[in-house]
Protein backbone atom coordinates (compact mmCIF):
# COMPACT_ATOMS: atom_id res chain seq x y z
CA UNK A 1 0.00 0.00 0.00
CA UNK A 2 2.76 2.42 0.96
CA UNK A 3 4.68 1.60 -2.21
CA UNK A 4 1.61 2.30 -4.34
CA UNK A 5 1.12 5.66 -2.61
CA UNK A 6 4.78 6.54 -3.12
CA UNK A 7 4.57 5.61 -6.80
CA UNK A 8 1.43 7.73 -7.20
CA UNK A 9 3.11 10.74 -5.57
CA UNK A 10 6.23 10.38 -7.70
CA UNK A 11 4.04 10.09 -10.78
CA UNK A 12 2.16 13.21 -9.73
CA UNK A 13 5.38 15.17 -9.18
CA UNK A 14 6.68 14.06 -12.58
CA UNK A 15 3.54 15.21 -14.39
CA UNK A 16 3.59 18.51 -12.50
CA UNK A 17 7.19 19.04 -13.62
CA UNK A 18 6.24 18.38 -17.25
CA UNK A 19 3.16 20.60 -16.99
CA UNK A 20 5.12 23.43 -15.37
CA UNK A 21 7.80 23.41 -18.07
CA UNK A 22 5.18 23.37 -20.83
CA UNK A 23 3.17 26.21 -19.27
CA UNK A 24 6.29 28.27 -18.60
CA UNK A 25 7.45 27.89 -22.20
CA UNK A 26 4.09 28.53 -23.88
CA UNK A 27 4.70 32.27 -24.54
CA UNK A 28 8.10 31.58 -26.14
CA UNK A 29 6.76 31.18 -29.72
CA UNK A 30 5.51 34.80 -29.54
CA UNK A 31 9.11 35.89 -30.03
CA UNK A 32 9.37 34.16 -33.40
CA UNK A 33 6.31 35.72 -35.04
CA UNK A 34 7.19 37.36 -38.35
CA UNK A 35 4.30 39.30 -39.93
CA UNK A 36 1.36 39.08 -37.53
CA UNK A 37 0.38 41.58 -34.87
CA UNK A 38 -0.65 40.62 -31.34
CA UNK A 39 -4.32 40.28 -32.26
CA UNK A 40 -3.61 37.80 -35.08
CA UNK A 41 -1.44 35.52 -32.97
CA UNK A 42 -3.73 35.62 -29.94
CA UNK A 43 -6.84 34.99 -32.06
CA UNK A 44 -5.39 31.83 -33.60
CA UNK A 45 -3.97 30.67 -30.28
CA UNK A 46 -7.27 31.28 -28.43
CA UNK A 47 -9.34 29.53 -31.09
CA UNK A 48 -7.23 26.38 -30.80
CA UNK A 49 -6.52 26.43 -27.06
CA UNK A 50 -9.97 27.37 -25.76
CA UNK A 51 -12.31 25.81 -28.33
CA UNK A 52 -10.85 23.22 -30.70
CA UNK A 53 -8.55 21.31 -28.34
CA UNK A 54 -10.97 21.18 -25.34
CA UNK A 55 -13.73 19.83 -27.62
CA UNK A 56 -11.38 17.26 -29.14
CA UNK A 57 -10.24 16.11 -25.69
CA UNK A 58 -13.79 15.79 -24.38
CA UNK A 59 -14.92 13.79 -27.42
CA UNK A 60 -11.88 11.51 -27.20
CA UNK A 61 -11.87 10.86 -23.44
CA UNK A 62 -15.36 11.36 -21.94
CA UNK A 63 -17.96 8.66 -22.71
CA UNK A 64 -21.29 10.16 -23.78
CA UNK A 65 -19.76 13.59 -23.28
CA UNK A 66 -22.79 15.38 -24.72
CA UNK A 67 -25.04 13.86 -22.05
CA UNK A 68 -22.88 14.93 -19.14
CA UNK A 69 -24.32 18.44 -18.98
CA UNK A 70 -27.92 17.19 -18.81
CA UNK A 71 -27.04 15.64 -15.45
CA UNK A 72 -25.53 18.83 -13.97
CA UNK A 73 -27.56 21.54 -12.17
CA UNK A 74 -27.90 24.67 -14.29
CA UNK A 75 -26.51 26.76 -11.43
CA UNK A 76 -23.27 24.73 -11.41
CA UNK A 77 -22.85 25.15 -15.16
CA UNK A 78 -23.54 28.88 -14.93
CA UNK A 79 -21.09 29.29 -12.04
CA UNK A 80 -18.29 27.50 -13.89
CA UNK A 81 -18.94 29.51 -17.05
CA UNK A 82 -18.95 32.76 -15.06
CA UNK A 83 -15.56 31.97 -13.57
CA UNK A 84 -14.45 31.16 -17.12
CA UNK A 85 -15.56 34.57 -18.37
CA UNK A 86 -13.64 36.35 -15.59
CA UNK A 87 -10.57 34.21 -16.23
CA UNK A 88 -10.92 34.93 -19.97
CA UNK A 89 -10.58 38.66 -19.32
CA UNK A 90 -7.45 37.88 -17.30
CA UNK A 91 -6.14 35.72 -20.15
CA UNK A 92 -6.38 38.63 -22.58
CA UNK A 93 -4.42 40.81 -20.16
CA UNK A 94 -1.93 37.96 -19.67
CA UNK A 95 -1.14 38.08 -23.35
CA UNK A 96 -0.77 41.86 -23.29
CA UNK A 97 1.36 41.69 -20.14
CA UNK A 98 3.76 39.12 -21.60
CA UNK A 99 4.06 41.19 -24.75
CA UNK A 100 4.75 44.38 -22.76
CA UNK A 101 6.99 43.24 -19.89
CA UNK A 102 8.42 40.03 -21.34
CA UNK A 103 8.77 36.50 -20.02
CA UNK A 104 11.41 37.26 -17.39
CA UNK A 105 9.36 39.84 -15.50
CA UNK A 106 5.75 40.01 -16.68
CA UNK A 107 4.82 36.33 -16.59
CA UNK A 108 6.23 35.60 -13.10
CA UNK A 109 4.40 38.61 -11.61
CA UNK A 110 1.08 37.56 -13.12
CA UNK A 111 1.54 33.90 -12.28
CA UNK A 112 2.47 34.58 -8.66
CA UNK A 113 -0.60 36.76 -8.11
CA UNK A 114 -2.80 34.13 -9.74
CA UNK A 115 -1.27 31.41 -7.55
CA UNK A 116 -1.74 33.35 -4.33
CA UNK A 117 -5.33 34.38 -4.92
CA UNK A 118 -6.20 31.04 -6.51
CA UNK A 119 -5.28 29.38 -3.22
CA UNK A 120 -6.60 32.05 -0.84
CA UNK A 121 -10.07 32.72 -2.28
CA UNK A 122 -11.28 29.08 -2.17
CA UNK A 123 -9.96 28.86 1.40
CA UNK A 124 -11.84 31.99 2.45
CA UNK A 125 -15.08 31.02 0.68
CA UNK A 126 -15.24 27.25 1.15
CA UNK A 127 -13.53 26.84 4.53
CA UNK A 128 -13.39 30.23 6.28
CA UNK A 129 -12.81 28.56 9.66
CA UNK A 130 -9.48 27.24 8.35
CA UNK A 131 -8.09 30.79 8.10
CA UNK A 132 -7.19 30.61 11.80
CA UNK A 133 -5.54 27.21 11.47
CA UNK A 134 -2.04 26.33 10.23
CA UNK A 135 -3.22 26.03 6.63
CA UNK A 136 -4.89 29.41 6.71
CA UNK A 137 -1.93 31.16 8.33
CA UNK A 138 0.47 29.74 5.77
CA UNK A 139 -1.86 30.75 2.94
CA UNK A 140 -1.94 34.31 4.28
CA UNK A 141 1.85 34.24 4.68
CA UNK A 142 2.19 33.00 1.11
CA UNK A 143 0.11 35.93 -0.13
CA UNK A 144 2.25 38.40 1.83
CA UNK A 145 5.50 36.93 0.50
CA UNK A 146 4.07 36.98 -3.01
CA UNK A 147 3.17 40.66 -2.62
CA UNK A 148 6.72 41.43 -1.54
CA UNK A 149 8.04 39.52 -4.54
CA UNK A 150 5.83 41.52 -6.92
CA UNK A 151 7.07 44.76 -5.33
CA UNK A 152 10.72 43.69 -5.68
CA UNK A 153 10.20 42.77 -9.34
CA UNK A 154 8.56 46.14 -9.95
CA UNK A 155 11.59 47.90 -8.45
CA UNK A 156 13.85 45.75 -10.65
CA UNK A 157 11.96 46.79 -13.76
CA UNK A 158 12.02 50.48 -12.85
CA UNK A 159 15.76 50.42 -12.12
CA UNK A 160 16.43 48.47 -15.30
CA UNK A 161 14.76 51.24 -17.30
CA UNK A 162 16.82 53.93 -15.58
CA UNK A 163 20.08 52.02 -15.98
CA UNK A 164 19.69 51.40 -19.70
CA UNK A 165 17.99 54.70 -20.43
CA UNK A 166 15.34 53.01 -22.52
CA UNK A 167 11.93 51.46 -21.99
CA UNK A 168 11.62 47.96 -20.61
CA UNK A 169 8.35 47.62 -22.46
CA UNK A 170 9.64 47.13 -25.98
CA UNK A 171 6.64 45.04 -27.00
CA UNK A 172 7.17 42.08 -29.31
CA UNK A 173 3.90 42.33 -31.24
CA UNK A 174 1.98 45.34 -29.95
CA UNK A 175 2.66 49.03 -29.27
CA UNK A 176 5.09 49.94 -26.49
CA UNK A 177 3.70 51.00 -23.11
CA UNK A 178 5.08 52.85 -20.12
CA UNK A 179 6.43 50.65 -17.37
CA UNK A 180 3.67 51.78 -15.00
CA UNK A 181 0.84 50.92 -17.39
CA UNK A 182 2.45 47.58 -18.30
CA UNK A 183 2.82 46.72 -14.61
CA UNK A 184 -0.83 47.65 -13.98
CA UNK A 185 -1.90 45.32 -16.81
CA UNK A 186 0.09 42.47 -15.25
CA UNK A 187 -1.38 43.03 -11.79
CA UNK A 188 -4.97 43.08 -13.03
CA UNK A 189 -4.22 40.03 -15.21
CA UNK A 190 -2.96 38.12 -12.18
CA UNK A 191 -6.03 39.05 -10.12
CA UNK A 192 -8.56 38.02 -12.78
CA UNK A 193 -6.69 34.88 -13.79
CA UNK A 194 -7.09 33.49 -10.28
CA UNK A 195 -10.63 32.69 -11.41
CA UNK A 196 -9.12 29.76 -13.32
CA UNK A 197 -8.54 27.78 -10.13
CA UNK A 198 -11.96 28.79 -8.80
CA UNK A 199 -13.58 27.39 -11.92
CA UNK A 200 -11.70 24.14 -11.30
CA UNK A 201 -12.62 24.10 -7.61
CA UNK A 202 -16.32 24.82 -8.18
CA UNK A 203 -16.65 22.65 -11.30
CA UNK A 204 -16.76 19.41 -9.34
CA UNK A 205 -20.46 18.69 -10.14
CA UNK A 206 -19.58 18.53 -13.85
CA UNK A 207 -16.73 16.11 -13.20
CA UNK A 208 -18.92 13.98 -10.94
CA UNK A 209 -21.53 13.70 -13.71
CA UNK A 210 -18.86 12.59 -16.20
CA UNK A 211 -17.62 9.93 -13.77
CA UNK A 212 -21.17 8.60 -13.36
CA UNK A 213 -21.33 8.15 -17.13
CA UNK A 214 -18.10 6.14 -17.19
CA UNK A 215 -15.24 8.63 -17.40
CA UNK A 216 -12.11 8.12 -15.33
CA UNK A 217 -11.22 10.70 -12.69
CA UNK A 218 -8.47 12.13 -14.91
CA UNK A 219 -10.61 12.27 -18.04
CA UNK A 220 -13.64 13.70 -16.25
CA UNK A 221 -11.77 17.00 -15.86
CA UNK A 222 -12.01 17.45 -19.63
CA UNK A 223 -15.79 17.77 -19.36
CA UNK A 224 -15.32 20.71 -17.00
CA UNK A 225 -12.72 22.36 -19.25
CA UNK A 226 -15.26 22.24 -22.09
CA UNK A 227 -17.48 24.58 -20.09
CA UNK A 228 -14.90 26.93 -18.61
CA UNK A 229 -12.38 27.35 -21.41
CA UNK A 230 -14.81 28.28 -24.22
CA UNK A 231 -16.50 30.77 -21.87
CA UNK A 232 -13.17 32.49 -21.34
CA UNK A 233 -12.33 32.05 -24.99
CA UNK A 234 -15.28 34.24 -25.98
CA UNK A 235 -13.65 37.19 -24.23
CA UNK A 236 -10.37 36.50 -26.00
CA UNK A 237 -11.94 36.23 -29.45
CA UNK A 238 -14.08 39.30 -28.85
CA UNK A 239 -11.11 41.48 -27.91
CA UNK A 240 -9.03 40.22 -30.83
CA UNK A 241 -11.94 40.91 -33.18
CA UNK A 242 -12.22 44.43 -31.79
CA UNK A 243 -8.52 45.08 -32.44
CA UNK A 244 -8.70 43.65 -35.96
CA UNK A 245 -11.62 45.96 -36.76
CA UNK A 246 -10.12 49.03 -35.10
CA UNK A 247 -6.68 48.61 -36.65
CA UNK A 248 -7.91 47.37 -40.03
CA UNK A 249 -5.42 44.49 -39.90
CA UNK A 250 -7.70 41.55 -40.73
CA UNK A 251 -6.15 41.02 -44.21
CA UNK A 252 -2.78 40.41 -42.55
CA UNK A 253 -4.26 37.22 -41.06
CA UNK A 254 -3.84 35.61 -44.48
CA UNK A 255 -0.07 36.08 -44.29
CA UNK A 256 1.82 33.30 -45.97
CA UNK A 257 4.35 33.20 -43.17
CA UNK A 258 4.23 29.65 -41.85
CA UNK A 259 6.17 30.78 -38.77
CA UNK A 260 3.19 32.85 -37.61
CA UNK A 261 0.65 30.05 -37.92
CA UNK A 262 3.12 27.63 -36.32
CA UNK A 263 3.79 30.02 -33.41
CA UNK A 264 0.11 30.24 -32.50
CA UNK A 265 -0.33 26.49 -32.88
CA UNK A 266 2.63 25.70 -30.64
CA UNK A 267 1.35 28.14 -28.00
CA UNK A 268 -2.03 26.40 -27.99
CA UNK A 269 -0.55 22.90 -27.79
CA UNK A 270 1.81 23.85 -24.96
CA UNK A 271 -0.86 25.71 -22.97
CA UNK A 272 -3.69 23.17 -23.34
CA UNK A 273 -1.34 20.22 -22.94
CA UNK A 274 -0.03 21.73 -19.73
CA UNK A 275 -3.54 22.14 -18.34
CA UNK A 276 -4.40 18.51 -19.09
CA UNK A 277 -1.15 17.17 -17.64
CA UNK A 278 -1.56 19.39 -14.58
CA UNK A 279 -4.87 17.60 -13.97
CA UNK A 280 -3.06 14.24 -14.07
CA UNK A 281 -0.45 15.41 -11.59
CA UNK A 282 -2.94 17.04 -9.23
CA UNK A 283 -5.15 13.95 -9.20
CA UNK A 284 -2.17 11.72 -8.43
CA UNK A 285 -1.47 13.79 -5.30
CA UNK A 286 -4.97 13.11 -3.97
CA UNK A 287 -6.20 15.71 -1.50
CA UNK A 288 -2.92 17.60 -1.87
CA UNK A 289 -3.59 18.21 -5.55
CA UNK A 290 -5.60 21.45 -5.56
CA UNK A 291 -3.16 23.18 -3.19
CA UNK A 292 0.30 21.60 -3.25
CA UNK A 293 -0.11 20.61 -6.91
CA UNK A 294 -1.24 24.13 -7.84
CA UNK A 295 1.72 25.68 -6.01
CA UNK A 296 4.32 23.32 -7.46
CA UNK A 297 2.97 23.76 -10.98
CA UNK A 298 3.24 27.52 -10.73
CA UNK A 299 6.68 27.47 -9.07
CA UNK A 300 8.03 25.30 -11.90
CA UNK A 301 6.50 27.44 -14.62
CA UNK A 302 7.89 30.64 -13.04
CA UNK A 303 11.38 29.13 -13.12
CA UNK A 304 10.91 27.95 -16.72
CA UNK A 305 9.64 31.34 -17.86
CA UNK A 306 12.57 33.17 -16.30
CA UNK A 307 15.05 30.82 -17.96
CA UNK A 308 13.34 31.26 -21.36
CA UNK A 309 13.33 35.04 -20.95
CA UNK A 310 17.00 35.20 -20.03
CA UNK A 311 17.98 32.86 -22.87
CA UNK A 312 16.21 35.16 -25.31
CA UNK A 313 18.21 38.14 -23.93
CA UNK A 314 15.36 40.13 -22.41
CA UNK A 315 17.74 41.57 -19.80
CA UNK A 316 20.88 41.77 -21.91
CA UNK A 317 23.19 44.57 -20.81
CA UNK A 318 21.72 44.91 -17.31
CA UNK A 319 24.22 44.91 -14.46
CA UNK A 320 24.23 45.22 -10.68
CA UNK A 321 21.27 46.48 -8.67
CA UNK A 322 18.38 45.75 -11.06
CA UNK A 323 19.48 42.13 -11.36
CA UNK A 324 19.76 41.77 -7.58
CA UNK A 325 16.21 43.09 -7.21
CA UNK A 326 15.04 40.77 -10.00
CA UNK A 327 16.56 37.63 -8.51
CA UNK A 328 15.39 38.58 -5.03
CA UNK A 329 11.87 39.22 -6.28
CA UNK A 330 11.73 35.96 -8.22
CA UNK A 331 13.01 34.06 -5.18
CA UNK A 332 10.20 35.60 -3.10
CA UNK A 333 7.62 34.65 -5.74
CA UNK A 334 8.76 31.03 -5.73
CA UNK A 335 8.93 31.01 -1.91
CA UNK A 336 5.39 32.34 -1.80
CA UNK A 337 4.08 29.48 -3.92
CA UNK A 338 5.75 26.92 -1.66
CA UNK A 339 4.35 28.63 1.44
CA UNK A 340 0.90 28.16 -0.08
CA UNK A 341 1.63 24.50 -0.73
CA UNK A 342 2.97 24.00 2.79
CA UNK A 343 -0.42 25.10 4.12
CA UNK A 344 -1.90 21.70 3.34
CA UNK A 345 -2.63 19.72 6.48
Amino acid sequence: MANRMTAAYLSGLFWLLVAGVMQGAFPLPMKFTRNWKWEHLWLWYALLAFFVLPLAMAIATVPRWGSVYNDVPAAALAQTATFGLAWGAGSVLYGLGIDALGMTLGYPIMTALTTALGAFIPLAILTPDAIWKRSGQLTIAGNIVTGLGVAACAIAGDRREKQLGRSLTEAILGPGRSFGSALAICIVAGLLSAMFNLGYAFGQPIMDAAIRLGATKDDAVNSMWLVMLPAGGLINLGYCGFLLHRNGTLPLMASRSGADWLSGTLMALLWTGSVVIYGWGANALGRLGPTLGWSLWNAILIATTVICGLLTREWEGVRGGPLYWLWGGLALLVAGTFALGAGVQ
